[in-house]
């Protein structure tokens, strides 16, 4: 998942804000582990997950990305 500053031109976040970081120390308290790359977040999850697991990852994970971002608005 790339997280851009302005989806229209897709900037990414300066590498300084460390913004993949910071959504995966949120994700993390909220009971989540997620992979950073850059400004990009990996989620890989179990082949074996289920459909409510998955649901919550994704709650997770955009809660977790909401969090981050508004701080950086």
């Amino acid at each position: 998942i790339e997280l851009v500053t302005d989806r229209a031109t897709r900037t990414p976040y300066p590498p300084t804000e460390r913004i993949g970081h910071q959504v995966t120390l949120e994700a993390r308290r909220r009971g989540m582990l997620i992979r950073p790359l850059g400004h990009v977040v990996v989620l890989m999850p179990p082949l074996s997950v289920t459909t409510a697991e998955l649901a919550r990852m994704v709650t997770i994970l955009r809660e977790s990305i909401r969090t981050v971002t508004e701080a950086f608005s």
